[in-house]
């Protein structure tokens, strides 16, 4: 059976910062593709994979931004193979850190392969809501992996990362897990808004025709994603409240609670100004990435109650009991 090296305090480092540039190369890389649809630049290369025919192609500005999308695919692509490489490498043992960057490598190629497809099918809508959804199924691999990385050491930091997710309450991590869900479909239904030709059907905000249910389906669509950003507010809200409750705990949860809600207040208030601007393209870009960064820091607290620590001394930290909650701290 094959077995992996022992990861040295160098190989551990580079997997760290390999991931964590992963992690940020994924969120440049939908920011990007925000770009490209916002700025009508999704046929800048109309062929693929060269672009005109060629590796360089004429960079006039349609072309320049698709190819740096595309450039950018390619640099995220290297970043994950390299960290995939290290797990296999010096971190086979430690499954989270293995399998984050796994799947992540393996999403990373569908998602070329459905990024070629857009363009081929002339971008196709659905394929779009596809690709975006896998596109931040790689963001959250690589956080994962990141986390995962951070958490691995010796045996000291390993029980102490352990005895701190020991005191996560079951409740919270459930919450959680909905408010994940939740805020993935909320990006999606965004992208299946703008597909359905309702990106801009609502002129004003918060009202939209001065009604809060204006008639007609473009309408309703785009009123019914305000809605939903309102419920998934409230659930963020939620989650970023029971981390800060627990920051005694973790301090890294408390701080990341606040953040994410920091982050959602700066979403609403860019969907807001989104429409405010006349739907300006660098706002509809700003609107995508601060979701991407809000879905980047509930996944990065997620991780911190669901990933154990490990060290190379026993495979993995000793075992995590979800039944011994912080002394009055409830869920």
């Amino acid at each position: 059976m094959l077995q992996s090296r022992a990861p040295g305090h160098k190989s551990l480092i580079a997997f760290r910062y390999l991931a964590l540039a992963s992690s940020m190369a994924a969120l440049a890389q939908i920011t990007l593709g925000g770009v490209v649809r916002v700025t009508g630049s999704g046929l800048g290369c109309p062929d693929w994979p060269l672009c005109h025919g060629q590796i360089i192609p004429p960079l006039d500005f349609a072309t320049l931004v698709e190819y740096s999308h595309r450039l950018s695919a390619s640099a995220l692509s290297i970043l994950v193979l390299a960290t995939l490489t290290l797990a296999w490498v010096f971190l086979r043992n430690n499954r989270w850190a293995l399998w984050a960057s796994a799947i992540g490598m393996g999403l990373v190629v569908i998602a070329a392969a459905l990024g070629g497809a857009t363009v081929l099918t002339e971008l196709s809508w659905w394929i779009r809501l596809i690709h975006l959804a896998i596109a931040e199924g790689v963001v959250a691999c690589m956080v994962v992996a990141t986390v995962a990385g951070w958490r691995s050491g010796n045996l000291d930091v390993a029980l102490k990362g352990n005895q701190e997710m020991n005191q996560i309450t079951d409740g919270f991590r459930r919450h959680l897990y909905v408010t994940l869900a939740a805020v993935l479909l909320l990006i999606l239904s965004g992208s299946f808004m703008v597909g359905y030709g309702a990106g801009s059907a609502c002129a004003t905000w918060p009202l939209c025709r001065g009604s809060l249910l204006p008639e007609g389906g473009v309408f309703a669509v785009h009123m019914g994603h305000r809605y939903f950003a309102a419920i998934v507010g409230l659930m963020t809200a939620g989650a970023a409240a029971m981390a800060w409750k627990r920051r005694g705990a973790s301090f890294a949860l408390g701080v990341t609670g606040m953040g994410l809600a920091g982050l959602f207040m700066l979403q609403i208030l860019a969907g807001a100004a989104t429409v405010w601007s006349g739907f300006s393209a660098d706002m509809k870009a700003t609107h995508l990435s601060l979701a991407t960064l809000v879905w980047m820091s509930l996944v990065f607290m997620t991780a911190q109650v669901i990933v154990p620590a490990w060290s190379e001394a026993n495979q993995r930290a000793p075992s995590i009991s979800s039944t011994s909650p912080v002394e009055g701290v409830t869920s």
